[in-house]
C-alpha cells in the first residue's frame, strides 16, 4: 500500500470557554490528551514515520473558527478526545475536516462516542475508529500502520470498527494499556504549556492531573474514562512530585485531579504533602485544589482533607454519596461503598469547621419518591446541613447503566434536554445545539413515575433553597436538636400538608412545579427559571436559587407567614417565635452595609446554641433550650460571605471567604443584580447565605 499522502497530526480536545460564548466552564484546561499522545508516541513510536504534530485544539467555538489556524494545511490523522460537553462540535470539526482533506484518518476515544449503537458509524461516516480506555498504545499502533498506508487496524486491540458483515461494527478485542507511568507528558511538552502561559496567562488555564488510573468500583451511573472495575494502576512518584513543583512553577490556580478515589491509596498522603510544599515553595501555587475522595477508606481520607484545609489549598471536603438508602445503591451496584464510613468523616470534617458538601443523583433506578425524601432526611440527621450537589441521573452511553439489559430490566424511559450549572448566561439560542449536547436524563422507571420525578425535582428544590441555603434550616435545627422533631416530619409538614404550609409556599411549589412539568414535556425546555421581578439580571437560575431569590425578595411576609403556620403547628415549643425571628434577621440581604453592620435584637443567646448545634447530629440527647440574654442585642459585622475558620494552635483550618458583601452605589436593581452574584448564587450554604460573625452588644434596658 502507498504510504499516506500527509503525515499530520491533529489533536482536539476543545473545553472551557473563549470569545462572546459564556459556559458554566469559564477556563479551559491544559490540553492533556495532546500531550499523553504525543509524549507516548515520542517515547515509544517509530521515528522514521516522520510525523508532524500540529498545535492541538483546546478552545471551544464555532468549529469553523477553531479550524481556522489550519487551513492551507493538509492534516492526516485527527484525533478526537470526546466528552458530553464537546461532542457536538468534534463531529462538526470532524465533518469539516473530512470533506476537506477525504483522506484524513478520523479516530475518536474518550468517554462520549456510543460504540454500543450497532448504527454508529452509519450515523458518524466521518469516523473511522472509535479507540476505547487508555489510548496510548491504541493510538501508537494505529499512527505505525497508518505510516505504510496499512488501513486494516483489525489486528489492534481496543477499536470498534466499521466494515462487518451486514453493516455491523467490528470489535477488535481488549487493548493493551499502559502499566507503567515514570515520564510525565506535561514535563515532555512544557514548551508548548510554556508559549500557552506567556501568550494568555497563568490564570487563562485551569490544569488536569493524574496520579494514578483505574476505579475497582463499578457504579452502573459511572463511566470513569473507561476504567470503572479496574485495577488502579499508580504513576511514578518522581512524576507525581516533579508535575506538582511545575505547577507551582507556572503559577497555576486550580488543579482537578483525575483520581477516581484520592486517598485509596497509602502514598496518597504523601501526596498531598507535596501539593502543600508547592504552595509554600511558589508563593501560594497552586492556590486550589479539586478532588474526588476515597469513599471506603474514612481514617485516610479525613488525614488529606485535613491537610487540604489547614493549608487553605481545599477548604471544602466534597462526599461522593449519591444516595443514603442501602437498596437504591444496590440497584445502582453501589452497595460496596460504605455511607456509614463516610459519615465518619463528616463528622470529624464539622468538628474542624470544614464545610461539607454532598454529591447526590436524583433518580437512579430503584428510587422512590418517598425514598428520596428519606435520604435528603438522613443527610440532615447525621448533621450534614451543607450544600447539597444534586444531579438528575444522566445515562452515559458507555456506562453499564446504557447496556441494553440494564434499561430493560429497569423500564428506563429517558429524555434529552440541555441542562447547565447553578447559573448561566443567556446564549444565542441559534448556536446553542453546536455546543451543547444534549444530556438524555432519566425521566421514569418502573420504580418511579414522570410524576415521581416531577415532585421529586421540586422537593429537592425546597430543600435546597430552604434548608441548604438556610432560609429556615436554623429553625428546623432548633425544633430537631431541642424538641425531637424529625427533620423530614418538618419538612414534609411545611410542603405537603394544606393546614401548615403557606399562601407563599403554595404559589412557589405551582410556579416549579410547572416549570418541571414543562421541563420534562418540552424538548427545547431550559432547566432554569428566570426572576421576572428583576429586569436587569443577566441570568436565569436553577430553580433552588430562584426559590432562595423569591424568599429574599419577600422576606417580611414570607417569615410572617412562616411564624403564623408554625405556631399553630407546634404550641408547645416556646421560643419557637424567637428562632423563627432570629433565623430572618441573619439572612444577608442586599441593604446590608458592612461598615455600619447590622443590630439584631434576641432574648437569647442564639449564635452560641448554633455553635453548639454545629457538631450534634440526631442521635445525640437533646440540646437544652437556648441561654436567655434578657434582651441582649448582637451586631452582625460581616465584610464577605463565607464561613468563618476555626484557629487551632495557631494554625487556620477550614472555612473560606467569599464576595465582598457590598453592592455599589447603583439603583436597587443594580444592587439586588450584585446581591444575586456575591451571595444568592454561590455555595447553599448558612456561612454564605447568613450573617455569622457577631459582636455582643450591652443589654437592652
Amino acid at each position: 500500500m502507498a504510504p499516506m499522502r500527509s503525515k499530520t497530526i491533529l489533536i482536539s480536545e476543545p473545553q472551557g470557554a473563549t470569545g462572546e460564548l459564556q459556559f458554566d466552564n469559564a477556563k479551559p484546561y491544559f490540553p492533556y490528551m495532546w500531550a499523553i499522545l504525543k509524549s507516548y508516541w515520542e517515547r515509544h513510536g517509530d521515528e522514521s514515520a516522520g510525523y508532524e504534530w500540529l498545535e492541538p485544539i483546546w478552545r471551544n467555538d464555532a468549529p469553523n473558527v477553531l479550524l481556522d489556524p489550519y487551513r492551507g494545511t493538509e492534516i492526516g490523522v485527527l484525533g478526537l478526545s470526546c466528552y458530553t460537553w464537546n461532542w457536538e462540535i468534534q463531529c462538526e470539526l470532524a465533518r469539516e475536516v473530512k470533506e476537506l482533506n477525504p483522506d484524513c484518518l478520523v479516530v475518536a476515544g474518550g468517554p462520549e462516542p456510543d460504540y454500543k449503537d450497532p448504527e454508529f458509524f452509519a450515523k458518524h461516516p466521518y469516523i473511522d475508529a472509535v479507540a476505547i480506555k487508555d489510548g496510548e498504545i491504541t493510538f501508537r499502533e494505529i499512527l505505525v500502520k497508518a505510516a505504510r498506508g496499512d488501513r486494516d487496524f483489525s489486528g489492534i486491540g481496543g477499536l470498534y470498527l466499521p466494515g462487518g458483515e451486514d453493516g455491523a461494527m467490528v470489535f477488535t478485542g481488549p487493548p493493551e494499556v499502559p502499566n507503567e507511568f515514570e515520564h510525565s507528558p506535561y514535563l515532555d511538552q512544557a514548551a508548548y504549556y510554556d508559549r500557552l502561559v506567556a501568550e494568555h496567562g497563568s490564570d487563562a488555564f485551569e490544569v488536569i492531573m493524574e496520579t494514578n488510573r483505574g476505579c475497582p468500583y463499578g457504579c452502573s451511573f459511572c463511566d470513569w474514562g473507561s476504567n470503572t472495575n479496574s485495577k488502579v494502576r499508580r504513576f511514578g512518584m518522581e512524576r507525581v512530585a516533579a508535575e506538582i513543583d511545575w505547577l507551582g512553577h507556572l503559577r497555576i490556580e486550580s488543579v482537578m485531579l483525575a483520581d477516581a478515589n484520592f486517598g485509596i491509596l497509602p502514598r496518597d498522603l504523601e501526596i498531598a504533602d507535596k501539593f502543600n510544599e508547592a504552595r509554600d515553595d511558589h508563593e501560594g501555587y497552586p492556590k486550589y485544589i479539586f478532588y474526588s475522595a476515597a469513599k471506603n477508606n474514612p481514617d485516610r481520607a479525613i488525614e488529606i482533607a485535613m491537610k487540604f484545609a489547614k493549608s487553605g489549598i481545599c477548604t471544602v471536603h466534597s462526599l461522593s454519596v449519591q444516595h443514603t438508602n442501602k437498596e437504591v445503591l444496590a440497584a445502582t451496584a453501589r452497595k460496596n461503598i460504605s455511607a456509614d464510613k463516610q459519615v465518619q468523616v463528616v463528622k470529624h470534617m464539622m468538628d474542624a469547621h470544614v464545610p461539607v458538601e454532598v454529591q447526590l443523583i436524583q433518580g437512579i433506578p430503584g428510587d422512590t419518591y418517598d425514598m428520596w425524601k428519606g435520604c435528603l432526611a438522613d443527610l440532615m440527621e447525621w448533621g450534614i446541613h451543607e450544600d447539597y450537589l444534586i444531579q438528575a441521573y444522566r445515562l452515559l452511553p458507555n456506562a453499564p447503566a446504557g447496556e441494553r439489559a440494564f434499561l430493560e430490566e429497569w423500564q428506563v424511559e429517558t429524555i434529552d434536554r440541555i441542562t447547565y450549572d447553578l447559573t448561566t448566561r443567556e446564549i444565542d439560542e441559534t448556536r446553542r445545539d453546536v455546543f451543547r449536547k444534549p444530556e438524555r436524563i432519566l425521566a421514569s422507571t418502573k420504580s418511579y413515575t414522570r410524576e415521581d420525578w416531577v415532585r421529586t425535582s421540586a422537593y429537592s428544590a425546597f430543600i435546597k433553597a430552604l434548608h441548604n441555603s438556610s432560609a429556615t434550616q436554623r429553625v428546623a435545627t432548633y425544633l430537631r436538636l431541642t424538641h425531637g422533631v424529625p427533620y423530614r416530619d418538618f419538612y414534609e409538614s411545611l410542603l405537603e400538608d394544606p393546614a401548615v404550609r403557606t399562601p407563599l409556599l403554595r404559589e412557589w411549589q405551582v410556579k416549579v412545579l410547572d416549570h418541571y412539568q414543562y421541563f420534562l414535556t418540552h424538548d427545547d425546555a431550559s432547566d432554569h427559571i428566570r426572576v421576572d421581578e428583576l429586569p436587569s439580571l443577566a441570568y436565569t437560575l436553577h430553580p433552588s436559587r430562584w426559590l432562595y431569590i423569591q424568599v429574599c425578595l419577600h422576606l417580611e411576609r414570607f417569615y410572617e407567614e412562616l411564624k403564623d403556620s408554625l405556631l399553630k403547628r407546634y404550641p408547645e415549643v416556646a421560643n419557637l417565635a424567637s428562632v423563627i425571628d432570629y433565623q430572618r434577621d441573619i439572612v444577608i440581604m442586599p441593604d446590608y452595609d458592612r461598615e455600619t453592620g447590622k443590630v439584631i435584637a434576641t432574648e437569647f443567646d442564639w449564635p452560641a446554641y448554633f455553635e453548639q448545634a454545629r457538631v450534634r447530629d440526631g442521635s445525640q440527647p437533646l440540646l437544652d433550650e437556648p441561654a436567655p440574654m434578657d434582651g441582649a442585642v448582637f451586631q452582625a459585622v460581616d465584610r464577605v460571605s463565607g464561613e468563618r475558620p476555626t484557629v487551632r494552635d495557631g494554625v487556620r483550618i477550614g472555612g473560606f471567604y467569599g464576595e465582598p458583601l457590598e453592592w455599589g452605589a447603583g439603583d436597587a436593581g443594580e444592587r439586588w443584580a450584585t446581591w444575586v452574584q456575591r451571595v444568592a448564587i454561590g455555595r447553599s450554604s448558612a456561612g454564605m447565605h447568613n450573617h455569622k460573625e457577631f459582636k455582643v452588644l450591652r443589654p437592652q434596658p
